[in-house]
This record gives structure tokens, C-alpha cells and sequence, in this order.
């Protein structure tokens, strides 16, 4: 991470600014991944185009300065490109999340145009795999043409692969089929449970020893000797830097951390923001208030998630077991030499933990 970027975000928690902020346009989708997060599909899309472009227009007023579309699938909603138009016409640094399955030559060219970087979920390089893991025939080939209508369009795609079961052995192939294409990849050891507290996603996790042994330990995230955790820093960027818009209108403190108490559907985004107990209560937690890791040993190596923390175990300040395990593997490919670092106290794949 480069030290002007590192100082951006440190600046922005501080003084809780959401310069990034993910929007889901829809609960909507055409597939059903078996780790997805989203517990009802069904689920009513309660925020209109036009509330969506003036709430993309007071984001911009409060700063904020990456806006990522998602869903659901974001391209199920017939104004998609209005409301990512408007989105660029304001400057943002935008992405958009998607399956890739409904990306044809229109639409790969709408989005060069609008200099947007593209995220597609990737399972697997297997087409019966990919299309059983997603429920619906003929997938895998749909999602390989939207890749092929981005890169031709010249626009930039991430490969997003969550590390599974099934897949994990993969990852090193994957990444070079994605790059020989032109993508860049971002492999993910993190699997989580649904929004409802829906353990059912996790039957798909790696053990991250197992993890460890196929990729080296550097997968599961990264430590720098130079530089430790700031014990007075925020834990993460939920509700500090970071805000997630759902579909319903809710204003949540990240995209898995469940709990709301306000939205924006008749009330302005800074009004919710500000004024939330719960989103105070989220940003309010540091080092010191934690139950049992204030004065761990391993604290700078485990990339707590307050999400998987209060999910999966119960505490929104408690130990997160996954958090626990992680640092004690951590700490040993730190201490067998591994190349590692943490970027702002989030654990994240070594550049070059697959070569």
C-alpha cells in the first residue's frame, strides 16, 4: 500500500469520513452461489433511480470518493447504467460487482466508457463445478464471454475468487488463466456467514492450516515487523471509512456486519450516518475494549473481523475463532521468513503468495 493512500484512509476513520461506500442496486441475482451472503432474494428493492442519484450526489458532498454498485446482481436492474453514469459524472473512482453472465458487447461498452473497474465473481475452471456451484446450467460459458466483452472493451476486471472446498487447489491456475487474459486476481481465504446469521456458507470454508499447507501461509494475510496495529486506531473500517447502502435502504457498517437502525430511503445518507447509536457503537470499539484480545500476543497478526466476531461467536468484541486461528499461522510463515505485511490492519494475500 503506498504511504499517500495509508494516510488518506487513516485520515478519513479519524474523522469519519465514508470514502468508500458499496450501494447494492438490487437483492435480485440469477444465480444461487452456495457461499453468497444474501439470505433472501426475494427481498423488495425499496430505493427508487431517483433516490439513488441524489444520494449518490450527497456522498459526493461528504467525501466520499470510491462508489462500488453491487447486489444481488446490479446488472438485473433496468437503470444500472443511469445510475452509474450519474456516479462517474460525479468523479467517483467506480466499481461494479458482478457475476458477469449478463455482460454482453453493450454493456462492456458502457462501462469502458465510464472508466469503471469490473469485479467478477470466479469458482472454479471446471464448467459442471462452476455451474453446480451456482445452480444454473450454462454459467460457466456465459461468465467466460462477459470476460471476454470487458477485456475486448479494454476495461479494467478483477477476478474475484473466494478460496472453497472444492476450489482451493485451483487457485494457482485460476490466477494464471485470469492473467493470461488480462485480468488481475484477487484471491480470498475469507468465507462468511450469511447476513442472518445463516451458518450454512461456512460448511465451505477451508481450514486455514490446510489452506497453509496447498499455498503457503502468506495466503491467510500478511504482517509487518515495522509497523504495528495502532492500539487508539478505529478496528476496521466499518462505520469509520466504510459504509454499506442495502437495496432496502438500510445504512450498515460494512456489507456483512449486521445491524441498522436507520435509512436512507426518506432520510438524508449524513443524517443516518452520523446519528446512528449503532454505527457510533461500531466506530467507538478499540483495542481496549475487546474481550480477551486487548492483551494478546498475536493481536497484529490475526486481522480481526468484527463481522465474524459477533456472527460466528457471538461478541461484536470477542475473540473471532477464525481471527485466532489464522494468527497463530501467520505468526509462523512471519517467523519462517514468508513475505508478509498488514494493510491497515486487514489481512490481505501477499502480492506474490501464488507465484
Amino acid at each position: 500500500m503506498s504511504g499517500q493512500r495509508d494516510r488518506l484512509w487513516r485520515e478519513a476513520a479519524a474523522r469519519t469520513i465514508p470514502i468508500e461506500v458499496m450501494i447494492e442496486l438490487t437483492h435480485h441475482c440469477n444465480l444461487r452461489c452456495g457461499h453468497c451472503y444474501i439470505p433472501d432474494f426475494g427481498s423488495p428493492d425499496r430505493l427508487s433511480a431517483a433516490r439513488l442519484l441524489a444520494l449518490l450526489d450527497e456522498l459526493a458532498a461528504m467525501g466520499t470518493l470510491v462508489v462500488a454498485l453491487s447486489g444481488g446482481e446490479p446488472l438485473l436492474r433496468p437503470d444500472w447504467l443511469e445510475i452509474a453514469r450519474r456516479a462517474r459524472a460525479l468523479d467517483f473512482d467506480l466499481h461494479l460487482f458482478t457475476n458477469g453472465t449478463r455482460v454482453d458487447t453493450a454493456a462492456a461498452a458502457a462501462l469502458a466508457g465510464l472508466d469503471a473497474t469490473v469485479h467478477v465473481s470466479f469458482y472454479t475452471l471446471d464448467a459442471a463445478v462452476f455451474d453446480a456451484f451456482v445452480r444454473r446450467q450454462g454459467t460457466f460459458s456465459r461468465v467466460v464471454a462477459g470476460i471476454g466483452h470487458l477485456r475486448s472493451a479494454g476495461v479494467r476486471t478483477l477476478l474475484k475468487v473466494p478460496l472453497m472446498t472444492f476450489n482451493y487447489r485451483e487457485a494457482r491456475a485460476i490466477t494464471a488463466w485470469g492473467e493470461a487474459r488480462g485480468c488481475e486476481v484477487r484471491i480470498s481465504p475469507t468465507i462468511t456467514a450469511r447476513k442472518d446469521g445463516d451458518p450454512a456458507p461456512l460448511a465451505l470454508r477451508v481450514p486455514q492450516a490446510e489452506l497453509a499447507r496447498e499455498l503457503g501461509g502468506s495466503v491467510l494475510g500478511c504482517f509487518d515487523r515495522e509497523r504495528r496495529l495502532d492500539p487508539e486506531a478505529p478496528l476496521c473500517a466499518a462505520a469509520t471509512r466504510y459504509a454499506c447502502i442495502t437495496a432496502a435502504g438500510e445504512v450498515m457498517a460494512c456489507s456483512i456486519l449486521p445491524g441498522a437502525d436507520g435509512d436512507v430511503r426518506e432520510r438524508p445518507f449524513r443524517e443516518v450516518w452520523e446519528g446512528s447509536h449503532w454505527l457510533r457503537r461500531v466506530r467507538s470499539l478499540r483495542r481496549r475494549d475487546l474481550n480477551g484480545c486487548a492483551g494478546c500476543a498475536r493481536y497484529d497478526y490475526c486481522g480481526r473481523c468484527p463481522a465474524q466476531a459477533l456472527v460466528e461467536d457471538g461478541d461484536l468484541a470477542g475473540p473471532a475463532r477464525e481471527a485466532c486461528a489464522r494468527a497463530e499461522i501467520v505468526e509462523r510463515a512471519a517467523g519462517a521468513g514468508e513475505r508478509v505485511g498488514i494493510e491497515d490492519g486487514e489481512l490481505v494475500p501477499a502480492a506474490g503468495a501464488l507465484a
